[in-house]
């Protein structure tokens, strides 16, 4: 199972309760969801392939921030699109579907789709309330250190 969807329930339950619908913004109930979510799932795709791809033992404090910082972006995409009315399981689908288009773009195509989701993600975060900004924060450095803690150590430290 990929671990950026499991903690979706709690997060989102949090940022719900906080009443993130109007830090994260809405989009229309009118449109299909898979189209309505579509940049949502792209963007969530592209910054946990980008991390998982930049990963290595004994990283700098400058990657461990970025990689976080990326993470972060990508809970944010997370919470708007359930806030925005994406279900659990229509959004595990979704994502699941994007990620496996995602792992077949080259790299001269995702370096760009990253940047952007990354800006795109950084600014719903900033406009979120203090409770929602904690609740990404904690949740991208959990799944970094957890991500950290599965890669192999070679030789004695």
């Amino acid at each position: 199972m990929n671990p950026v969807r499991r903690p979706y329930p709690l997060i989102l339950a949090m940022l719900l309760a906080t009443g993130g619908q109007q830090a994260f913004g809405t989009s229309s109930a009118t449109e299909p969801a898979e189209s309505r979510f579509s940049g949502a799932a792209v963007c969530v795709a592209v910054l946990e392939r980008e991390v998982k791809s930049s990963l290595h033992v004994d990283p700098t404090p400058q990657e461990r921030e970025q990689w976080q910082r990326r993470l972060e972006s990508a809970f944010a995409h997370i919470g708007n699109a359930y806030l925005s009315g994406l279900s659990g399981n229509e959004g595990k689908a979704l994502l699941r579907s994007t990620e496996a288009a995602v792992a077949h773009w080259p790299e001269q195509r995702l370096k760009p789709q990253v940047q952007t989701c990354h800006d795109q993600g950084q600014a719903l975060l900033g406009q979120a309330m203090g409770l929602q900004k904690m609740i990404v924060r904690n949740s991208a450095e959990r799944l970094l250190n957890k991500e950290l803690a599965k890669l192999p150590r070679t030789g004695a430290r």
